[in-house]
């Protein structure tokens, strides 16, 4: 009788405990396919295919990494209709301006935000911000 009651209650246990599932992070929200129409769009954090980061904040602030590049950068931003304007102190004075368009899927993993300069006299920012395709991360 004891050993029906035990094998019972680590039945009813791990039925219980089955059912606690972690829900999803309420921060992610991958980007829609499209031109973004502005910062919120886009907030998140981004990786390349080379291991560089992005992360654009709702503040309107970014931080850049690339592992190739001088080190992190950071800086602010502003979007609206798909254009990008960005200031960092590492580039003095100038802002760039580039056109964004994210392509594939509204997933992590899958929304991709792909950046092209119309204007950025800074070589190494508009060098890093465009190398490659930015993916959404699951962060």
């Amino acid at each position: 009788m004891n050993r029906l009651l035990v094998l019972l209650l680590l039945a009813a246990l791990s039925g219980a405990c089955s059912s606690m599932k972690a829900s999803p992070s309420s921060n992610v929200r991958p980007p829609a396919p499209g031109v973004p129409a502005r910062a919120e769009d886009v907030t998140g954090i981004y990786r390349s295919i080379h291991q560089g980061l992005l992360q654009l904040r709702k503040d309107g602030d970014y931080l850049l990494i690339v592992p190739e590049g001088p080190g992190p950068t950071s800086g602010s931003f502003t979007l609206s209709a798909g254009r990008l304007v960005v200031f960092s102190a590492a580039c003095g004075q100038e802002t760039g301006d580039y056109d964004v368009v994210v392509t594939g899927e509204q997933k992590a993993g899958k929304a991709v935000l792909n950046i092209s300069a119309v204007r950025d006299p800074c070589e190494d920012r508009r060098r890093y911000l465009t190398v490659d395709p930015w993916v959404y991360a699951d962060s």
